[in-house]
């Protein structure tokens, strides 16, 4: 399976390490990587084993999450590793753009850009499905 690698710094092919688990193998380097990768722009990584789209209520309300997706939207922010609806690594300003989403055998690539950040979103679409 296709994998980023935080220390090769590019997509590579990886290997599981045991049953039902998400740590993954890269190849090359023989390091664990998580099977999901945020890019900004800035070079700034952030790593997780899942993801979602936050749709956002009504600004008068507070602006709070309203639901979870599966998909990007305009509109949508991205959460990785979201818990308890509280708890996160990692959460983008809302998608003013999708520049492309690519899915390419079990690896999918979604670039988007928000107000402030463009950003790259790596998903190996077999680790996350398996949970």
């Amino acid at each position: 399976m296709k994998i980023y690698c935080r220390y090769c710094d590019s997509i590579t092919k990886h290997h599981e390490k045991g049953l039902r688990t998400s740590v993954n193998i890269c190849d090359i380097c023989n390091t664990t990587n998580m099977p999901i990768t945020l890019i900004k722009s800035n070079g700034e990584k952030h790593f997780g084993i899942q993801f979602k789209f936050v749709e956002w209520g009504a600004e008068e309300l507070g602006s709070r999450a309203k639901e979870l997706h599966e998909e990007p939207q305009i509109g949508y922010s991205v959460i990785i590793d979201p818990q308890y609806g509280y708890q996160y690594t990692w959460l983008t300003t809302p998608i003013t753009e999708i520049e492309s989403d690519i899915t390419e055998g079990d690896f999918r690539c979604i670039a988007f850009k928000t107000k402030n950040s463009e950003y790259k979103l790596y998903i190996c679409i077999n680790t996350t499905k398996r949970k």
